[in-house]
């Protein structure tokens, strides 16, 4: 009758892409694991689920049959019927932040699809914009960014949603 769950809030680069921090969007720091095991309840496999942490708490309270006690102001969304096994909306993206608290309008932004890594770093109001194409570069080596405006639009729209969730300080500071 217990829950078991076994997670980080971030991967470690340990040098890669010449980065030894945990505060990036590289692949490195974005994967972590998440296993959750609830005999009798949820069956083993795996599952490529875009998980973010603020889906963490409403997901385990819907597991536990107290989705009404879930409060309206909880930044994430549970995704229980994903892992009892059911078909139905799961999430496009995860979302990535890195703030400073003495700038919470600055810093890093963005998010990862199945297909796409964006990041969108904004300092002095200057904002520097990394795509990966994780498909076609697993190893994030090259920026597409400059290459697909379009693309950026698209995913810049989907961060956008994420942040106005979250009311997060970057969307009124935008340049």
């Amino acid at each position: 009758e217990t829950i078991v769950v076994f997670t980080s809030d971030h991967g470690n680069c340990l040098g890669i892409h010449e980065k030894i921090s945990k505060n990036n969007h590289y692949e490195e720091s974005m994967r972590v694991p998440f296993i959750i095991r609830w005999p009798g309840e949820i069956h083993h496999r795996r599952d490529d689920l875009l998980l973010s942490a603020p889906d963490i708490y409403p997901t385990l309270m819907d597991l536990m049959g107290l989705a009404e006690a879930i409060p309206d102001t909880v930044e994430g969304c549970s995704c229980a019927g994903v892992f009892r096994g059911d078909e139905g909306a799961r999430p496009t993206s995860q979302l990535y932040i890195w703030v400073d608290p003495e700038r919470p309008a600055e810093g890093r932004r963005g998010l990862r699809t199945h297909w796409y890594t964006m990041m969108v770093e904004r300092e002095g109001g200057e904002e520097h914009v990394t795509l990966h194409d994780n498909q076609a570069d697993p190893y994030q080596l090259e920026n597409i960014a400059p290459d697909s405006p379009a693309l950026v639009a698209s995913l810049s729209e989907q961060l956008n949603r994420w942040l106005r969730k979250t009311n997060d300080p970057w969307l009124s500071a935008a340049p």
